[in-house]
């Protein structure tokens, strides 16, 4: 049975944050996607994230899968300003008016997760389908994508580390910013993020006063020591061997201690956050007597760090 999609409107009072993952359908082990391959796909990317307005935090793009993290804002823009998003993205080759209902109706659809993906993997799976050798026909993608809702405080920065660590996981580079088709290897490989000021303002929003004054460099080097230290400990370090790996970063140019090991919440879980944050959004959705008989389990945060928790639905893996 298909499950609504969850989409809350007041996650935060600004928009949602989401993680959003899909993979494509064949045998375990199939890595289709070559480098021409995961290049269209991060150009398409980017080209609708300038349509639509939801704001591209993170992206990491492997063999046979993706890894999105997206901010959805909480209000539509003005009909006047979906209208100059859809004569840019057509290249005025189509008009709409912006008086127009059907205007209206483009504002609300260009914050909406659901049909920013349908047309992602639309045009991807459209390209790929017609670039093969032998001219593919049918479904690309496993399923219907996977989105897990972010509470912006903490899992924002913790799934951002989660993201960009995945091409380290699959063994094809040992420093993640060696791995040019994630949005950390772009970073560091062109020397910009080209998404910067997003990411500044909804870092800044959600790590706390702090950070303030901080600018994408201090990002960019406080980013670098946590996925050295996170790297290190997922590599079974020593403690001296973290220290020495985060030393190490932090010469290469208050970290945050959360979540250091790989857990199934970030692409299993419906939403990550505090307890309070999960507990408030599982009650605006389910019936107040179902709120308890969900499980939220909490994940050890470190010294000093608050706990992280993840309302599950996770499937049970075929060994």
């Amino acid at each position: 049975m298909r499950i609504a999609r969850l989409k809350p409107q007041d996650a935060d009072r600004h928009g949602t944050y989401y993680h959003m993952m899909n993979r494509i359908a064949g045998l375990p082990g199939e890595f289709p996607f070559g480098d021409v391959e995961r290049e269209m796909f991060i150009r398409l990317l980017k080209k609708l994230a300038a349509f639509y307005t939801l704001d591209l935090l993170s992206w990491q793009v492997m063999g046979n899968h993706f890894h999105l993290i997206v901010f959805a804002p909480a209000k539509a823009v003005s009909p006047t300003e979906a209208a100059r998003r859809y004569h840019e993205y057509y290249r005025n080759k189509k008009v709409i008016d912006p008086e127009s209902p059907d205007c209206v109706a483009l504002a609300a659809k260009l914050r909406d997760i659901s049909e920013f993906m349908r047309e992602l993997q639309h045009q991807f799976a459209a390209w790929y389908n017609r670039t093969r050798p032998v001219r593919r026909r049918g479904g690309l993608w496993a399923d219907r994508f996977k989105s897990v809702v972010l509470e912006g405080s903490t899992a924002v920065w913790e799934c951002l580390k989660y993201v960009e660590l995945n091409c380290v996981r699959a063994r094809l580079v040992q420093d993640p910013a060696d791995y040019r088709f994630g949005s950390w290897g772009e970073w560091n490989g062109s020397g910009r993020h080209p998404y910067a000021d997003d990411l500044v303002r909804h870092l800044r929003y959600n790590l706390g006063e702090h950070t303030a004054v901080w600018t994408i460099h201090k990002f960019h080097s406080e980013l670098r020591k946590e996925l050295a230290r996170v790297n290190a400990v997922e590599a079974g370090g020593t403690i001296l061997q973290i220290e020495a790996a985060t030393e190490l970063a932090a010469r290469r140019p208050a970290p945050l201690r959360i979540l250091d090991r790989r857990v199934r919440y970030w692409s299993d879980g419906l939403v990550v956050g505090g307890m309070l944050f999960v507990r408030n959004l599982m009650a605006s959705i389910l019936p107040i007597n179902q709120v308890a008989t969900h499980q939220t389990s909490p994940e050890d945060a470190g010294e000093g760090a608050r706990r992280l928790c993840a309302w599950r639905r996770l499937r049970v893996c075929d060994s």
